[in-house]
């Protein structure tokens, strides 16, 4: 057997990798997951297979004493092609790769996933800015304290996090995202074109980014509202891109894009608070103006 036959790629592996590529996109269409992938969560679920956490030897104890009982790591990605909407197409590119975890998170019995991470990769190379993969990876659990479910709840905090708002009568149930892009085109001392000896702030910028930043803490709240909760909005993430004059643009223009995740919650009044926590404002009243006598409560 040659070198490249016992340790690179033969036409074997071709087959097999064509094989399951045609295999992924059959169960793909009908929203369900190729039989070799049901097969690896089944062992895993049944300890045939080692199976990974996210959680650390410590955490995993104190995992035990909550009623936690880790299943194994589950994950889902999609590649996405932007089309009219680069907002848009981020906020699809997620929750489809997060509704193919959730798939996978089920069909291991699961009644959530906590720690779920996010990633986004984009191909190198010109010509591929309108297209990106989107990944998230999380642990499967099953917790006492939450009823069995065909579709499990989704947290990007960890099990401990999770079980401890359960105690507080908070309830996550998914993960919510706001997205948005958008461009700017700058004159003057805003772009940097003229020199200046002042400190000075870029108002032109800064008005911009704020309006960016706030369309899309806006796209969270309504990505909550679809979910019915409110939003425990703690991952924020912005990029700002400055692309430099040519002869069809005079002026230095900036693509900036803010990204807010966080995990969906709701209230529920028949658990104990032992923390005494009461809720004063319920963040899904459009009338929140007309609230502000019922807040004079305070924590």
């Amino acid at each position: 057997m040659s070198l490249f036959g016992r340790f690179g790629k033969g036409p074997q592996d071709d087959a097999t990798t064509d094989a399951r590529r045609a295999e992924w996109e059959q169960a793909l269409s009908h929203g369900s997951l190729p039989g070799f992938v049901k097969t690896r969560l089944a062992e895993t679920m049944s300890c045939k297979r080692p199976w990974v956490s996210t959680a650390s030897p410590a955490g995993l104890l104190a995992q035990r004493s909550h009623g936690i009982r880790p299943l194994g790591l589950v994950s889902g990605n999609c590649w996405f092609h932007y089309g009219y909407s680069w907002t848009r197409g981020h906020y699809e590119g997620w929750h489809t790769a997060i509704d193919r975890l959730r798939l996978e998170a089920a069909l291991m019995g699961a009644n959530a996933v906590v720690d779920i991470t996010m990633q986004t990769k984009r191909m190198a190379g010109a010509g591929n800015e309108d297209h990106m993969d989107y990944a998230v990876l999380g642990t499967a659990v099953r917790m006492d304290a939450l009823p069995e479910s065909t579709n499990p709840a989704l947290a990007t905090v960890s099990a401990l996090e999770f079980a401890r708002l359960l105690e507080s009568g908070i309830v996550p149930v998914g993960v919510a995202i706001g997205a948005h892009f958008n461009w700017f085109v700058a004159t003057g001392y805003a772009a940097g074109m003229a020199p200046s000896y002042w400190n000075q702030e870029l108002s032109g910028l800064s008005t911009f980014l704020t309006q960016v930043r706030r369309q899309a803490l806006q796209e969270l709240r309504d990505d909550g509202v679809r979910l019915g909760t409110g939003v425990l909005a703690h991952t924020q993430h912005s990029e700002l891109y400055r692309i430099e004059p040519d002869e069809n643009n005079p002026y230095p223009r900036f693509l900036a894009r803010h990204i807010a995740l966080g995990t969906a919650v709701i209230h529920d009044t028949r658990s104990r608070k032992p923390f005494g926590v009461r809720p004063v404002l319920n963040v899904r009243d459009t009338a929140l103006l007309a609230a502000t006598d019922n807040t004079k409560e305070v924590l």
